[in-house]
């Protein structure tokens, strides 16, 4: 998790295109874009679309922005803890699928061996070099020993960064946080805002399992569900869809903020009567002053939160439209995230989901 300069070179975009907005005949100027390394751990730029499978096929099935699901619950962390996903896990009779990025919390692990242990078929796959998170062999080498199949995610992505888990082939939860201390409220150095979505549903859990499966034998997936967003296939068309197709309100919770294309999607809406709010760990990088300034110039209003001073750390990726479709999940606002990593996310419409991220954010926007 870094804090760097990502978001405020964005900031300092923002500012320069909408002073260029009130200046006639201006032609902006950007800063240069370079390569550079976020959180994500991968090399990253902030500017031009990702390359997708819907750049080139759009008319397929998943590249049509989906309607977002209509039942389900919400997990709101760090208040829910630990306990939906091991009891989850207990309830499990017959198979559980878990793909992620960092699995550490203890009482996640033991639940996983002890449903191995009853006969349950345990399949977890784990990122192999985790940005800053040391490596998973000792945790996968202890779920073998207890019969979990486990084994390191597919090489193929610059990161799996991805948060699913598949329960008895209809229950699924889709995550932005690992299964960790801080992720699931049990830390005392750092406490994450996360979203955790459960579903259960059949297809839905048979289209994660399509992308489980392709992920374990290392082949491609062929996705039909446009309420999934996943990296590297739809997630970054869906990204821009769902800010364009604003005409009220766009809150969003996010961790980076590092590609031009959505920023400029954002200022759009900004521009068009659409109130915009972003809510992101500190910027440790820029003066409070210039900050200000750029807020104030884009009309884009930006608080960061700072979890050295006893607030929650922004690991949460979410953004709600009109308060009508929302979306959670593992994908950053970064080309990294959108063009070279595994993500999962989902579009959500169920109005009570809506409104438990309406109210995290509430809280959170007011700093």
């Amino acid at each position: 998790m870094t804090r760097n300069s990502p978001i405020h070179n964005i900031l300092a975009k923002i500012f320069i295109i909408c002073m260029c907005a009130l200046t006639a005949g201006c032609s902006p100027s950007l800063p240069q874009i370079t390569s550079s390394t976020g959180s994500n751990g991968a090399n990253s730029t902030t500017s031009g679309a990702p390359t997708s499978a819907c750049a080139s096929n759009s008319t397929a099935a998943i590249c049509a922005l989906g309607q977002g699901i209509q039942n389900g619950t919400m997990f709101v962390e760090p208040d829910a803890g630990y306990k939906p996903i091991v009891d989850a896990i207990k309830s499990a009779q017959k198979s559980i699928q878990l793909e992620i990025y960092l699995l550490t919390q203890r009482s996640v692990i033991y639940a996983l061996e002890d449903a191995a242990n009853r006969g349950v078929s345990v399949q977890v796959m784990l990122e192999p070099h985790p940005y800053g998170g040391g490596s998973p062999t000792a945790t996968l080498d202890k779920l073998s020993a207890a019969g979990v199949q486990a084994k390191t995610t597919n090489p193929s992505f610059a990161l799996t960064h991805a948060k699913f888990m598949i329960i008895d082939h209809s229950i699924v939860f889709i995550s932005s946080a690992n299964f960790t201390a801080s992720a699931l409220g049990g830390s005392s150095y750092t406490t994450n805002r996360e979203y955790i979505v459960e579903e259960n549903n059949a297809a839905e859990a048979q289209e994660l399992e399509t992308i489980f499966t392709a992920d374990w034998n290392r082949t491609t997936p062929a996705l039909t569900d446009p309420n999934l967003l996943v990296s590297p296939i739809n997630s970054f068309t869906d990204t821009i869809k769902l800010i364009n197709s604003a005409k009220k309100s766009i809150i969003m919770e996010e961790e980076e903020m590092n590609n031009t294309d959505v920023m400029n999607a954002l200022i759009a809406a900004e521009k068009r009567g659409v109130k915009v709010q972003i809510v992101t760990p500190v910027l440790s990088s820029s003066s409070d002053a210039q900050e200000e300034q750029q807020e104030s110039a884009a009309g884009i209003q930006v608080v960061q939160l700072n979890d050295k001073s006893g607030a929650l750390y922004i690991h949460a990726k979410m953004i709600v439209v009109d308060g009508t479709l929302g979306y959670v999940g593992s994908v950053n606002v970064s080309t990294a995230s959108f063009n070279n990593n595994r993500e999962v996310g989902v579009l959500i419409s169920s109005s009570s989901m809506l409104q438990q991220l309406e109210t995290a954010f509430a809280a959170d926007v007011q700093g």
